[in-house]
C-alpha cells in the first residue's frame, strides 16, 4: 500500500482551491500562489475528521493538553485527542462566557492549543477570537479552528491568529483540508504519533505539485 494511499493526500481541483482561499481570505489569490502568504494548504481525500486527527496527531505535542471550546460537538473532539492519548480540557461557552477561559489557564498550565469548534458562520467566530487572543498570545497557545461548516475569510476575520484551520465542504462531505502556518507546520516534522495521520508526511507529498520557481513570500 503507497504511503500516498495511507495518508490519504490529494491534489485539489480548481473549483475547491478557489473555494479554500475564499474561506481563508478576502484576497485575490491564486491558488498556486497561497504558499506565498506564509500559509500552507493540505488538502485530503477524507473527511474533515480525518484532518482533525491529523492535527491532534502532529501538532500537540507529547505530554502537552488542549483545551476545547465553542458551543459545538466539543465531546467529540475531545475523543478523538483521547485516542491519540492527549489530555483535553472542555469548557463549553457562549461568546459573553468566554472570558471566563482565563481561570483555565491560570490553573492548567500544560495547555499549547486552543481548538475553537465553530458550528456555524455568523459574528461569533470574531467574537470568541477577540476575546481570547490577548490570552492566547500571552501565554504563547497556539490556536486551531476546527470548522464544521464552510466559512468565509476566517484569516480576515481573525486578525491572523489562527495556526491551524480544519475545513471542509457540507456538499463534498469525503473531502477536507487543512490551512497551515508554515512556520508552526514545519515544527510537527517526526512528531506524528499515527502514521496515517502525518501532517507533516502529508505537506512534504502535497509538495510534489509545486513548480520548482519558488517565490518570496511577500503578501
Amino acid at each position: 500500500m503507497s504511503i500516498i494511499h495511507l495518508l490519504s493526500v490529494g491534489i485539489a481541483p480548481d473549483e475547491l482551491n478557489n473555494s479554500i482561499v475564499s474561506m481563508w481570505t478576502r484576497e485575490s489569490i491564486r491558488p498556486v500562489d497561497f504558499y506565498r502568504t506564509g500559509f500552507e494548504v493540505i488538502f485530503y481525500n477524507h473527511d474533515r475528521q480525518h484532518a482533525l486527527n491529523c492535527v491532534l496527531s502532529s501538532v500537540i505535542p507529547e505530554g502537552k493538553e488542549i483545551l476545547i471550546t465553542g458551543e459545538d460537538e466539543l465531546k467529540s473532539v475531545a475523543k478523538k485527542a483521547d485516542q491519540f492519548g492527549i489530555q483535553s480540557i472542555v469548557f463549553r461557552a457562549a461568546v459573553d462566557e468566554i472570558h471566563l477561559i482565563e481561570t483555565l489557564l491560570h490553573s492548567h498550565k500544560g495547555i499549547s492549543h486552543l481548538i475553537l469548534v465553530v458550528g456555524q458562520d455568523d459574528g461569533k467566530i470574531e467574537n470568541y477570537v477577540t476575546n481570547i487572543s490577548p490570552l492566547l498570545k500571552h501565554r504563547g497557545i497556539g490556536l486551531v479552528l476546527y470548522c464544521l461548516v464552510p466559512v468565509q475569510r476566517i484569516n480576515d476575520r481573525t486578525n491572523g491568529m489562527v495556526d491551524f484551520m480544519i475545513g471542509g465542504w457540507e456538499n463534498i462531505p469525503d473531502k477536507s483540508f487543512i490551512v497551515a502556518r508554515r512556520s508552526k507546520l514545519v515544527q510537527t516534522e517526526g512528531n506524528a504519533r499515527v502514521m496515517t495521520c502525518d501532517l507533516y508526511a502529508s505537506w512534504e507529498w502535497s509538495l510534489r505539485s509545486r513548480g520548482t520557481h519558488i517565490e518570496p513570500v511577500e503578501m
